[in-house]
């Protein structure tokens, strides 16, 4: 079997690939057709490209509260969630068109929906498709799902237009509810639940919904590689946005073309991602992702200098062909490596902030340049999207996208701890000092070592980390970092995986002592002071409420 086929030994992959294929179709029809209805309704470029804009917009306010829920509770209650969500976005819009009711501000309410029911869904759908095959195949089959998802692209628009053409709006809208039927179907009888739910915890400690947001947003803002992925996407998301917010304009203007034919052009840029996707899998084994990312940036703003240009019908086909693809390269290889920089259990909520960073700089790209073009002529706003994809290239130096062995990621923990009172789940915040006696020649070494530990220390959940040296004993030095609570240390302590585990080791190795590094762990106390402190500010702000009113 080829590689590219290899995913598709798994049956339920199969399924929920097969089923997304239609699904798809219809999201498609909806958020990219969506523009040209918009552009029928108004003639603001405001209102036209926040058409385009609206889906990814609604999706990031839920993409934060859905990585969380997917990590900590249930992964296919999610994904169930979020297309009963979007098939409902739909219905909606075909009741509101029937009754002649469609308007910029419903039109807008309903792509809102899909919106959050994206946002809701995708990250989950990332690391679903990721787990359902083996590990060495992940990327293979992020592949064959992209091939999917544009399979879509290229029929939804055309099957879009063609319905929007001879039926009208309210059976538009109506065809792309039916699609999403097979999915939700597959979805309610799925019953793989049990390994979906892909939650750590650490011994008794449970991670409640808020503790995972919190510690997802600590692993993305604390890991260089999230970081770098995360300045080179959103660089190229806010640039790649203009094509698409503007295309209903540029069709409008240069093209003249109509629903059908918008939607074929539509189905061009669908096609140019299809045979991307293809060679995603085959090129990644012979290039460095930062070089897939960077031939994306460099293609993807020539095609759009090219159709400023030659504005005609002739040079959209290639160019959107060429733009396509160029979408499909970049935003691979960016979720190709930050997927292979996090584990298991935090997953979700990373691929969750790398979505904002995707979908909140192309909301604001394809906003920005639909304000620039209400100063601007058109092929001029067009000519400077594609002059900004140059700090894209110029920042690869600094933000390289980091490759790493999945194998160091895999889930080590620590040794249960045994204490001689009890501590309640809450307790905190927890001090933990970590002493080092370290010999004179290898303290700067020592130093260096430190600072690798230090970001395992804040990604794992420590704040107000620190290493201090002992100002009458040289050599002695302490390490000192804080837990929010002595459930969160728990979750700490079970979340270390290898490659932590051998910085962890690699900087004890300078300890010079007898036996390990000397641990303390110290829990704040709550005295009757605090209680009474906390509860004389509750009585001050009462009365002074009740004064007021």
């Amino acid at each position: 079997m080829t590689p590219l086929l290899a995913p598709l030994r798994s049956r339920t992959f199969r399924w929920l690939e097969g089923t997304a294929v239609f699904a798809n179709s219809g999201v498609w029809m909806v958020t990219l057709v969506g523009g040209f209805v918009m552009e029928r309704l108004t003639k603001s470029p405001v209102l036209v490209t926040l058409a385009a804009s609206m889906t990814p917009l609604a999706g990031i306010f839920a993409v934060l509260f859905s990585g969380a829920a997917a990590d900590a509770r249930d992964r296919r209650a999610v994904l169930l969630l979020a297309k009963l969500l979007l098939a409902s976005s739909t219905v909606f819009l075909a009741v509101v068109a029937a009754a002649h009711a469609l308007s910029p501000a419903t039109l807008l309410v309903g792509l809102a929906g899909m919106g959050i029911a994206n946002g809701t869904s995708s990250p989950s759908w990332w690391t679903t498709v990721a787990s359902l095959v083996p590990a060495e195949i992940a990327p293979v089959a992020l592949s064959v799902d992209s091939f999917q998802w544009n399979i879509g692209q290229v029929v939804g628009p055309v099957l879009g237009g063609a319905v929007l053409r001879d039926a009208g709006s309210a059976a538009f809208f109506a065809v792309c509810g039916a699609l999403m039927v097979p999915l939700v179907g597959f979805l309610v009888v799925w019953r793989g639940r049990s390994d979906l739910r892909l939650s750590t915890p650490g011994g008794d400690a449970t991670e409640s919904l808020l503790g995972a947001i919190s510690s997802g947003w600590r692993y993305f803002a604390n890991t260089p590689g999230l970081r770098a992925v995360a300045a080179r996407t959103a660089l190229y998301a806010g640039p790649a946005a203009a094509l698409g917010a503007l295309l209903p304009l540029f069709a409008a203007h240069y093209l003249h073309t109509s629903a059908l034919g918008y939607g074929s052009y539509l189905a061009i840029s669908g096609a140019g991602a299809m045979t991307a996707a293809l060679t995603v899998p085959r090129i990644q084994g012979h290039l460095h992702l930062d070089a897939i990312a960077a031939a994306a940036t460099v293609t993807n703003g020539l095609a759009v200098g090219a159709i400023v240009i030659w504005p005609s019908r002739w040079a959209a086909v290639p160019t959107l062909f060429v733009a396509g693809g160029s979408w499909v390269w970049a935003t691979m290889a960016f979720v190709i490596a930050a997927r292979q920089v996090t584990p298991e259990w935090v997953q979700t909520r990373a691929l969750s902030l790398y979505y904002v960073v995707l979908e909140g700089p192309f909301v604001v790209g394809g906003l920005g340049f639909g304000v620039v073009d209400s100063f601007l002529p058109l092929r001029t706003t067009l000519l400077v999207s594609a002059l900004a994809f140059l700090p894209g290239l110029l920042v690869i130096p600094r933000f390289g996208l980091p490759v790493v062995d999945r194998a160091s990621l895999e889930i080590v923990g620590s040794p249960s701890l045994v204490v001689n009172r009890r501590i309640a789940a809450n307790d905190g915040p927890v001090l933990i000092l970590v002493e080092y006696l370290v010999a004179e020649d290898d303290v700067d070494d020592f130093l260096a070592a430190m600072a690798g530990l230090r970001i395992v220390r804040r990604h794992l959940g420590g704040t107000r980390w620190g290493v201090f040296e002992d100002v009458t004993e040289h050599g002695r030095f302490i390490e000192t970092f804080l837990v929010a609570s002595w459930n969160g240390y728990l979750l700490q302590r079970a979340h270390y995986t290898k490659a932590d585990t051998e910085i962890e080791v690699s900087a004890s190795a300078f300890h010079t002592g007898p036996g390990e590094p000397r641990i303390t762990r110290m829990v704040h106390p709550e005295t009757v002071e605090a209680a009474q402190a906390r509860s004389a500010w509750r009585r001050d702000i009462l009365k002074l409420l009740t004064d007021r009113a």
